[in-house]
């Protein structure tokens, strides 16, 4: 079990739902492979944040992929609030179920419970912020728990623990990693600048060359050079001492380009 997640583990115990986040650019390799070992089985919502920044068409593809394997899956935009409604009926709908069921028991109605996890920089935070807004009542700490992250009202029929589960890293196997360090998921430290700013390259020139001509000004005898980082960090003045170029600052900003939308809308694995 990742360790980062072991604290969390006394809340995921009472919960009723996982909010589970993947970036909508990566749906497989954005998740946490190891998480239906931990959950056991535990209800769960499939999030795919930043979905203005994938092709929607694919997110189309795979949120049908998903319901056909029998998982609720939702592609949100939690910065303007694009499918938060969706995902809010879908726990409404949950809340009603739980409502019914406690009743059917003879037990008193509580809130359905939910928590947010996902492996780091996939828009938990921004997915938590859209959802609680502002205004809301945090209900404080569970029993037994004297510190750190706390439940927060969400209405009377929901309640949401106020800081979000990481959980391990994404699957980083072939050219997994390198994508994910693309969308930022993977730590600035350990980023592969130049090789991650390559993939993204490469990825354009097949996809979409148009893109580079927009923004770099590449031209199309441009487009065969083997270095298109030389020809972009030169045009941009990336330069250092006897003008080379500045091969790290060049690479970030073609990932930063990339990262903001600034190429495009692409989604990364197809169905």
């Amino acid at each position: 079990m990742p360790s980062g997640f072991k604290s969390f583990l006394p809340y995921l115990k009472v919960v009723d739902v996982v909010l589970e986040v993947a970036d909508a650019r990566l749906p497989v390799s954005s998740r946490f492979s190891g998480l239906n070992k931990i959950l056991q089985g535990k209800a769960r919502i499939l999030v795919l944040t930043r979905c203005d920044l994938a092709d929607p068409a694919v997110t189309a593809e795979w949120l049908q992929i998903f319901k056909k394997e029998g998982m609720t899956a939702v592609a949100v935009d939690a910065r303007r609030g694009e499918g938060i409604a969706t995902l809010q009926r879908h726990l409404a709908a949950m809340a009603g179920e739980k409502k019914l069921k406690l009743a059917a028991r003879g037990l008193k109605m509580r809130p359905l419970r939910l928590m947010v996890v996902g492996i780091p920089n996939v828009g938990k935070s921004s997915l938590l912020n859209r959802l609680v807004g502002r205004g809301a009542a945090r209900t404080g700490d569970r029993p037994g728990i004297t510190r750190g992250p706390q439940w927060v009202r969400l209405g009377n029929e929901l309640e949401i623990l106020d800081t979000p589960g990481v959980i391990g890293k994404g699957r980083e196997e072939g050219g997994g990693i390198l994508w994910l360090g693309a969308i930022g998921c993977i730590a600035e430290s350990s980023l592969m600048a130049t090789d991650t700013a390559n993939v993204i390259l490469q990825f354009l020139l097949t996809v979409a060359p148009e893109r580079l001509q927009e923004r770099y000004g590449i031209t199309e005898e441009e487009m065969g050079s083997a270095d298109l980082l030389e020809i972009i960090g030169r045009r941009r003045g990336f330069l250092l001492a006897g003008k080379k170029i500045d091969q790290e600052r060049t690479a970030m900003a073609v990932i930063n380009d990339f990262r903001e939308g600034q190429l495009g809308r692409y989604t990364l694995e197809r169905p």
